[in-house]
């Protein structure tokens, strides 16, 4: 089964934007190291669904090469995802039956500067063209998996992802990439007059990637924002606004039953939106 395995944003100052992240989620990293392999550091925030990563250039390397192109002329931003899998051979078997033109596993590792800790695994590549322009790749973790929740350091901290929003041209090269080639379940489609073009929602591991498909789109498709989940959003609302992290009023969701917030600062230039489900039981925290 193929899973988001998790979310890259490309950054110029390491330090300044895990400060930034950090006081948004209301979390510490759960790891911060170097890719010896690939010319890059990087600060990861494992939530409770997936991980989210900073990532920078540190030196030269392929890692390096794409940290370049995903910023192009700014200092930050989403950059790409990554998916997973468990099972290399029956991910390559299955994406390459359906036309996916996807590398041999590639290895790499990874050291955290935090406890010195060492994380292995290996990648398979596609073109970007396969995702029509979106930086991604599909990893394998090697071993039993080391990456600690990140610790929780304020009230109201961030759970999860809720999910990632791409645009598009062409909802039929979206299903394609995702659905059939990646095998990621389309969980809903639905033509929206609004904004004069076709929602999807491809779901796994309790978050989806939300594909907004118009004519009016750019000819290559783009990571555009991120929603990230909340179990009280009363409580990360004002934490951050004490904090003074910038946030719109809350108010109800597109979603019935939901409740939402903007946060226009700490973001990384992405566009986040707070989003909660109080119909769901909360965790713990």
């Amino acid at each position: 089964m193929t899973v988001i395995d998790h979310i890259v944003l490309a950054v110029s100052d390491l330090p300044k934007a895990s400060a930034d992240y950090a006081l948004l989620l209301g979390r510490q990293p759960s790891w911060q190291g170097v890719h010896p392999d690939y010319g890059t550091a990087n600060t990861l925030f494992r939530l409770d669904n997936t991980y989210i990563e900073l990532l920078a250039a540190a030196g030269r390397g392929l890692g390096a090469d794409a940290v370049s192109e995903m910023l192009g002329q700014r200092l930050q931003g989403l950059g790409g995802v990554v998916f997973g899998t468990d099972d290399c051979e029956s991910f390559l078997a299955t994406a390459r039956s359906r036309g996916l033109d996807v590398s041999e596993p590639v290895p790499g590792h990874g050291t955290d500067d935090i406890s010195g800790a060492r994380r292995s695994w290996r990648n398979m590549f596609w073109s970007p063209d396969a995702a029509r322009g979106i930086f991604s790749f599909c990893i394998c973790h090697d071993g039993e998996a080391t990456l600690l929740p990140a610790p929780i350091t304020a009230a109201g901290p961030v759970s999860g992802v809720d999910h990632v929003v791409v645009t598009t041209q062409s909802s039929e090269a979206a299903k394609r990439f995702y659905g059939e080639q990646l095998g990621l379940r389309l969980a809903l489609e639905q033509h929206v007059p609004d904004w004069g073009g076709t929602q999807l929602f491809f779901r796994s591991n309790a978050m989806s990637i939300e594909v907004i498909a118009s004519e009016k789109s750019e000819p290559r498709d783009a990571l555009w924002g991120l929603a990230l989940k909340t179990d009280n959003i009363e409580m990360t609302h004002s934490r951050l606004r004490d904090s003074g992290v910038g946030v719109s009023e809350i108010r109800p969701g597109r979603k019935e039953g939901t409740l939402v917030c903007t946060v226009k600062s700490h973001t990384l230039d992405v566009p986040t939106l707070l989003i909660s489900h109080p119909d769901r039981a909360p965790t713990a925290h």
